[in-house]
């Protein structure tokens, strides 16, 4: 049953001389319960590919379903709604609020849920100890080293609990013992708890633990 499906999804930037085909009839399905890598050049339009799919972004054409339903782009509080409740997101660039602590940063997503306070540190504390980064909680993010940052942002993301995880390089800052830790947490969730997860990556590790893997090139899918 396809939880996601892109079809003639097509993204452009700028205009004249400098225009750019970000992303050329794009049609993608997957899964409920997938775990996906995709992989390509810099610049190939893997990373619009997800900021739309996490509705980040907006195609200039094409449909987007999820879950069944049609996502109007057009919606801002549809789109929220996504953000907030559909999807969550691990960035390449983390995006932590490095005055805040590690905690609060892994706790910011959950404060627009109608939980208790209890529950939302309950859930960060216990994804914080899963990466192995429990004793850093009460730090500030500018005192963390990079692959201490990606393991925070990736806390963040899962902690949030959502039927989709996508993930741009989320192992681009770890070296390889921590990077096949963090795919294997991805695939316990992917496995235990059904989650369909989406990684854009350049690294074939992480992608020898997917269940298949897309290849694009100037926007477009190609054969591998």
């Amino acid at each position: 049953m396809s939880i996601l499906t892109l079809k003639n999804i097509c993204k452009t930037y700028g205009k004249g001389n400098a225009k750019v085909n970000a992303l050329n009839n794009i049609d993608l399905d997957v899964n409920k319960g997938e775990l996906i890598a995709i992989m390509g050049p810099s610049g190939c339009g893997k990373s619009t590919l997800l900021n739309i799919l996490g509705c980040i972004d907006t195609p200039d054409s094409g449909s987007y379903f999820l879950d069944g339903q049609d996502v109007d782009f057009k919606k801002i509080n549809g789109l929220s709604d996504v953000r907030n409740h559909k999807v969550s997101f691990v960035f390449q660039n983390f995006a932590l609020i490095k005055e805040f602590t590690v905690m609060d940063n892994v706790l910011l997503p959950l404060k627009f849920r109608k939980t208790s306070k209890k529950q939302r540190t309950d859930t960060a504390s216990k994804y914080l100890k899963e990466l192995d980064i429990w004793s850093l909680r009460k730090k500030h993010i500018n005192e963390l080293s990079g692959g201490q940052q990606q393991r925070v942002a990736i806390s963040r993301a899962l902690c949030q609990e959502t039927e989709i995880i996508l993930a741009d390089e989320p192992t681009g800052a770890l070296d390889e013992e921590n990077s096949k830790k963090i795919m294997d947490i991805f695939c316990s969730l992917n496995k235990k708890l059904n989650k369909t997860i989406i990684i854009v990556t350049h690294n074939p590790i992480v992608a020898d633990y997917c269940d298949r893997t897309l290849h694009m090139k100037d926007g477009r899918w190609i054969d591998k």
